[in-house]
């Protein structure tokens, strides 16, 4: 049974990342081509020509249409071929190829991947603090893991793992992060699971100091995880005793979209609500972040997926902690939705 979930928003890209120019995407192993229309408007097709299977992103747009830069086939937003510049012109029957639906949405791009009757934009994830939105400043970001995503959705919905491998960025250590100091709520609501860390008397993590100057605070790092890979981390850190939403606010949100089996693409953003100003430690805030995910996260995840050998992952029998219950929840959940959808795309190969 296949891994992806098809009937789901998977983020391609943030805004900025397509201007002028086609860009190419890899999605649940399908190559997908990005493009803007003269007015702007988004447009996802399949990424390779129907012609001589060329990679569209390697051409060029002319106006409302892009051009594939191996032999000049012209195609619509919705994969229609409007040119054929060579013989006397005729469009062939199979000169078509696929369209996504596809939305910009608070700075960031999405494409449905399954089908287009189900694709409905009101089923984004809420980025309520990213594309420049009034009273937050932040960073946006991408890097390419080569892992199984899921790995990456349990890796976040289980945030006791800072305490290890995280302690001089976005954690804290064990004195401070477990124990009596440390409590959790684990919640599934329909097809969204939720899991929600609180920390008390803490010290700031290397990612809040510079904001939160005082030596001890209360942390709240709230995850929300909806299918099949977007991830919103309402973290803050206030004074001591006091209710979470007093102090610094620092939101995140973590899209992974699978590109392979093997393979995943991670795109982040983390906005603040404090000093909206301060550039260089809108930078300096970046970097930690970043190095939160290149230096740390990627590297065991990567060993993770190899050291599994290719074996699902229910296969090899793992030990399942207290701690473990969100990402255990959220991969039965995106199995059940995997399962029910398996029908209908039988039927429609067979078709």
């Amino acid at each position: 049974m296949t891994k992806f979930l098809r009937n789901s928003w998977y983020c391609a890209g943030w805004s900025t990342d397509v201007t002028d120019n086609p860009v190419g995407i890899k999605i649940l192993s399908e190559e997908i081509v990005l493009f803007r229309t003269s007015d702007g408007t988004l447009a996802a097709l399949n990424g390779r020509c129907p012609h001589r299977f060329a990679a569209l992103s390697l051409g060029c747009i002319k106006g409302d249409l892009i051009e594939c830069g191996y032999h000049g086939l012209q195609f619509d937003k919705h994969g229609v071929c409007r040119l054929n510049p060579h013989g006397q012109g005729k469009v062939p029957p199979r000169a078509h190829t696929r369209s996504y639906p596809a939305v910009e949405r608070d700075g960031a791009l999405w494409v449905w991947m399954g089908d287009p009757a189900l694709a409905d934009p009101a089923d984004i994830m809420d980025l309520y603090f990213v594309g420049q939105r009034e009273g937050w400043t932040g960073v946006t970001g991408y890097l390419k893991i080569n892992a199984d995503y899921q790995l990456v959705i349990d890796n976040l919905l289980d945030l006791t793992h800072a305490t290890y491998l995280h302690p001089n960025t976005v954690g804290v250590d064990p004195e401070h992060s477990l124990g009596a100091s440390l409590s959790y709520d684990f919640k599934t609501e329909g097809n969204i699971v939720r899991s929600n860390y609180t920390f008390r008397n803490s010290p700031p993590t290397a990612l809040f100091k510079p904001f939160y100057p005082q030596e001890r605070g209360d942390i709240f790092a709230f995850m929300r995880w909806e299918p099949a890979g977007a991830l919103l981390l309402d973290i803050s850190t206030t004074g001591v005793g006091m209710p979470k939403g007093t102090g610094v606010h620092m939101p995140s949100a973590h899209l992974i979209v699978p590109e392979t089996e093997q393979t995943c693409h991670y795109f982040f953003a983390l906005s603040r609500d404090v000093e909206l100003d301060n550039e260089a430690k809108t930078k300096t805030m970046g970097e930690v972040a970043l190095s939160a995910f290149i230096d740390e996260d990627e590297p065991v995840i990567h060993r993770c997926h190899e050291l599994m050998n290719g074996a699902e992952f229910f296969e090899l029998e793992p030990a399942i902690l207290e701690t473990d219950i969100a990402g255990i929840q959220a991969r039965r959940i995106l199995a059940k939705l995997i399962r029910q959808e398996q029908p209908v795309r039988e039927a429609a190969e067979a078709a």
